[in-house]
């Protein structure tokens, strides 16, 4: 080869390497995939309703979702809307009978590339065993949590027909945005309930919108609740209604109430509620007028009560078809020109769930019958005694501190009937400084102007929890004996008070049930919320099986804004304190998590309280019997 050849050759050959080196360091274009998140649930009852959503990861284009269903029936059910956005939600209707291959196939492309896309099938089953909850009636619930405006609250009545169909009701929400319409807002819906307990409640109206709660059921008159929509994310309860009561209206009674929530006039500062009142139902139909009783506010660092008799009537209404009423102030309540409204739902004559539907604060809880007088006077005044809180207790305070943020509180103690507390153990999590220690202290009536004429008693803690000090104050509201507070339609295994947090530092609400404690086997319904009231809530519903000796294994629903996770294996471990006989260290192990440290304090064999020992988040909880 002739030097001129040979030169043209080292030319192509250097041009060929030079355009390979360029073109190999180019990047790749980044690949489009699809990530289901919410995925859509392993198995759904016919007729039922599933929220899904889904991420297209790479998609410059930003074009979204397209979803579609198949299956080997005509009928796959439908997907509304069948397009979304990147991360927006969608919601899945399975077929009205079972299909042929028992499965539905979920599929979610990306729009931008056909060939990225994610499946997941769904088993599709009759409906289940609806006897075990949810036959024909009237039940009443309540949830307190968070949505994207801050502290959130809902109450109700749903219908339900027996055959998976809500077919009526009414439902009252509150945020710091919105508040449902004077009447509330009409709802229906669907439900489903597995042979273990564990189901779905699905409410719908034109303002709630869909709202999606996993349920455990305890009886077949109670169930713990949390909501798993993704759009808010609440904790509660939902009771079987005495709807024979409805008519009779509100009956001449004391009634104490515990309300927990935010105050709108200071930037959504945490808040709690309680009071004493007397109904007396002078207008003949369960209507009337407050003339007496005392009300009690912590507003996060300022502490107040007052006495009713010297204010203008509170007046409530009648009750209507759902066992609402509405409660309503005088302007002069609080000396500020504002009216105060509470929305009110009867499950029986002495146990009500409550929500405010002012604008003035966000607030949820519950309304009990007061315990009778211990004696009364020649005039006619009621007298309160310590002998009326007397024995060993369990307790349970969910709450918020000034400085610290979430805070659970949860322990045991004995009253000695003559105002002495002794013998008791606590342990305290305020955003996960965890402290632990013996409870000691006092307690008696208020010196203020009610005194011992209500059920309204003062605790004084010495526990060496907090980070007010050693001292820890409650009102307790003393609830009607005959009620379990807990689980109101069934059979009392142990009289209870409300607690109000009166502490400067710290706002909350809670229960004291009186303790038995026994055997811890057999099924439980667990429900649990995580650091309360913060953008980090995340609400906990489940089912387990309890050996009796170290463990309880289950599944869980869980929660949280933006999605959820559904049917998570679950493992409690259990051990008995030898110190402190009814209270329980042990861990819970949900899904791929990590073990979360939590203690249990025992009600008795079928109640139990527990708060999260953890230094990463604060969570309160319980674990009813089914």
């Amino acid at each position: 080869m002739n030097r001129k050849a040979l030169l043209s050759l080292l030319v192509v050959v250097l041009v060929a390497s030079f355009v390979s080196a360029c073109s190999s360091s180019k990047k790749a274009a980044p690949v489009i995939s699809v990530q289901l998140a919410p995925p859509p649930p392993g198995s759904l009852e016919v007729s039922y309703m599933a929220q899904l959503g889904a991420q297209v990861v790479n998609d410059t284009a930003a074009a979204g979702v397209d979803w579609s269903l198949s299956c080997t029936s005509a009928d796959c059910g439908s997907i509304s809307p069948a397009h979304t956005a990147s991360g927006g939600a969608t919601t899945f209707t399975a077929p009205a009978s079972v299909p042929t291959g028992v499965t539905v196939t979920v599929t979610a492309t990306s729009t931008t590339d056909s060939t990225a896309s994610q499946s997941s099938d769904v088993t599709i089953t009759p409906v289940g065993s609806l006897g075990s909850l949810m036959d024909l009636g009237q039940y009443a619930f309540v949830v307190t949590g968070i949505d994207e405006n801050g502290f959130y609250a809902a109450a109700g009545s749903i219908t339900s027909d027996g055959n998976g169909n809500i077919s009526g009701g009414i439902e009252d929400f509150s945020d710091p945005d919105f508040v449902t319409s004077p009447g509330g807002d009409p709802v229906t819906g669907t439900y489903n309930i597995g042979s273990d307990g564990r189901g779905s409640l699905t409410i719908i109206g034109d303002e709630v919108g869909t709202q999606l709660f996993s349920i455990a059921v305890t009886s077949s008159s109670h169930a713990l609740i949390a909501e798993v929509d993704g759009v808010n994310t609440t904790s509660g309860t939902l009771d079987l209604q005495d709807n024979t009561s409805f008519a009779a209206g509100i009956p001449a009674n004391t009634l104490v109430f515990a309300m927990q929530g935010w105050d709108l006039f200071d930037d959504g500062v945490a808040a709690s509620g309680g009071a004493v009142v007397t109904t007396p139902s002078d207008a003949g139909d369960g209507s009337g007028a407050v003339t007496a009783g005392a009300f009690d506010l912590n507003d996060e660092g300022f502490f107040g009560s007052g006495d009713l008799s010297t204010v203008a009537d509170l007046t409530y209404t009648a009750l209507d078809g759902n066992g609402r009423g509405v409660l309503t102030s005088p302007a002069d309540l609080f000396g500020d020109g504002n009216v105060y409204t509470v929305v009110v739902y009867m499950i029986s004559p002495g146990v009500y769930r409550a929500i405010e539907t002012d604008d003035l604060f966000v607030e949820g809880g519950s309304i009990y019958a007061g315990a009778a007088p211990a004696s009364t006077l020649d005039d006619g005044t009621p007298v309160y005694d310590t002998t009326q809180i007397t024995g060993p207790f369990a307790f349970l305070e969910n709450g918020q501190e000034s400085g610290f943020g979430p805070v659970g509180f949860a322990g045991q103690f004995t009253t000695d009937g003559a105002g002495t507390i002794t013998g008791g153990f606590s342990d305290a999590n305020e955003d996960g400084d965890v402290n632990s220690a013996a409870v000691t202290g006092v307690y008696g009536y208020p010196s203020d102007f009610a005194g011992s004429t209500l059920p309204r008693a003062v605790l004084e803690f010495d526990t060496g929890n907090g980070d007010g000090g050693d001292l820890e104050f409650y009102f307790a509201y003393i609830v009607d004996p005959s009620i379990n507070i807990l689980d109101p339609n069934n059979a009392i295994v142990g009289a209870g008070t409300l607690l109000f947090d009166a502490n400067e530092f710290a706002t909350g609400t809670g229960a004291a049930v009186e303790q038995s404690p026994a055997t811890l086997q057999g099924n439980y319904a667990v429900g649990v919320q995580v650091d309360a009231e913060t953008g980090d809530q995340e609400d906990i519903v489940g089912q387990g099986f309890s050996d009796g000796v170290s463990t309880i294994t289950g599944n869980t629903d869980a929660g949280f804004l933006g999605g959820n996770a559904l049917a998570l294996p679950t493992t409690i471990s259990f051990t008995a304190d030898p110190d402190n006989p009814g209270r329980f260290t042990g861990t819970i192990f949900i899904g791929s998590s990590s073990p979360v440290d939590f203690v249990f304090y025992q009600a008795s064999s079928t109640q139990l309280v527990s708060t999260g020992v953890d230094d990463f988040f604060v969570a309160n909880g319980y674990l009813i019997h089914q």
